[in-house]
């Protein structure tokens, strides 16, 4: 991908799409997109515990979408059915999805999408832009302003559990018709 090339057409697209993020209420989420970074084994479980206390709540649909740096690691990862690898070769130069089974997925549409990248890989943030989702969240990021919806500052720790948890506490718990 043309890094530069790519980050013009997403704001552009995002601008004319004229995207109006509306709150989905904690109780009222059905389907969710997940999407992470494979960095570590660690911080990679973690998230993957995340995806499963999500799947166990009676969503509809929990999604995650794996970003790996690496064809390694790709080619060692078993994807659950729900589950969407990919990498930067399932771009173009233009940043458009051309795996078959990235442009499928991006047809979904979500009620939240939480973003536990962290920004870290361009390529998370191009589908970041791509998912259809009516709210999305994530960890706080100037120069990502324009992909998300409500950006959470933990002061740049490094232990995901911390983003998680700050994330998970407001879409389920503050975010309710019963909170104050």
């Amino acid at each position: 991908m043309f890094r530069p090339l790519v980050k013009y057409l997403m704001k552009r697209s995002l601008k004319e799409l004229d995207r109006q993020p509306s709150l989905v209420r904690g109780e009222h989420i059905r389907d969710v997109a997940i999407v992470v970074a494979f960095r570590s084994d660690e911080t990679f479980a973690h998230a993957q515990q995340y995806v499963k206390e999500w799947r166990k709540r009676g969503m509809r649909s929990v999604d995650l979408y794996v970003f790996f740096p690496g064809k390694k690691q790709q080619e060692s990862y078993s994807p659950n059915p729900q589950d969407i690898p990919f990498s930067r070769k399932d771009f173009n130069l233009a940043g458009k999805a051309t795996s078959p089974d990235l442009v499928k997925a991006l047809r979904t549409e979500y009620d939240v999408l939480i973003d536990l990248s962290r920004g870290r890989f361009f390529a998370c943030d191009v589908v970041i832009a791509k998912i259809k989702a009516k709210w999305k969240v994530g960890e706080n990021d100037d120069n990502r302003a324009f992909l998300l919806d409500l950006m959470i500052d933990i002061k740049q720790d490094p232990d995901v559990r911390k983003l998680m948890h700050h994330m998970d506490h407001y879409i389920n718990h503050l975010n309710t018709s019963n909170a104050a």
